[in-house]
């Protein structure tokens, strides 16, 4: 139980790698064909996670968690008023060198087909997406989303359109997670058909 109370200290990608490594024996290659990540970066990722394994669910010398939780929250509301805001300098300078962007229309709304790997092409994405889909009334409201810091963005009358997820980890944002698929949007609330009454939203959170 301890072990797992140590897992969940971990971002998600480190946890997956980790788990794939130390418990079920994987090579790298394997990892990083599983995890969409290149070998250099899997054992970058494995080195931090068992880094905050042995230091006890934290990175060595750093703050506890309920510290960590409210430091993720200042940055992610940082990152998403950068967003809002078009400030694509400030939101360069809060994503990590190797971020990835992963974007899940569930062929009912428009998304990246692959995840995005290039900082400045994911800033564009953002901030193009959330211009357009303003435009049609939706707006951006942080929240946190499945225990992580992340928005929901909500049509003029409050129904869901979108999720967006955040992974933090040392100081910046390392995962970005984008889902429309309407399907997965349902156990939030009522769920919004703007895309189904306007192509324009077909442009959002997609290149």
């Amino acid at each position: 139980m301890a072990f797992l109370v140590l897992l969940e200290a971990l971002s998600p990608m480190e946890r997956a790698v980790f788990v794939l490594r130390e418990v079920f024996g994987y090579g790298y290659p394997d990892v990083a064909e599983t995890t969409g990540r290149t070998e250099a970066n899997c054992r970058q990722l494995f080195a931090r996670a068992r880094k905050r394994i042995a230091a006890g669910g934290r990175a060595a010398g750093g703050p506890p968690a309920p510290e960590l939780r409210a430091e993720g929250d200042a940055l992610a509301r940082r990152f998403f008023e950068a967003a809002s805001g078009g400030d694509m300098g400030a939101l360069l300078g809060m994503l990590a060198p190797d971020v990835v962007f992963h974007g899940d229309g569930g062929g009912k709304a428009r998304a990246p087909g692959e995840p995005q790997t290039d900082p400045r092409r994911i800033v564009r994405l953002l901030v193009g997406g959330l211009r357009k889909v303003g435009n049609l009334g939706v707006s951006l409201h942080p929240a946190r989303v499945d225990g992580r810091p992340g928005a929901v963005l909500r049509d003029a009358e409050g129904r869901v359109a979108s999720v967006l997820e955040l992974d933090i980890a040392d100081g910046v944002v390392r995962t970005i997670r984008s889902v429309s698929n309407p399907d997965k949007l349902t156990h939030l609330g009522p769920v919004s058909d703007v895309g189904r009454r306007s192509q324009r939203l077909r442009a959002v959170m997609s290149p």
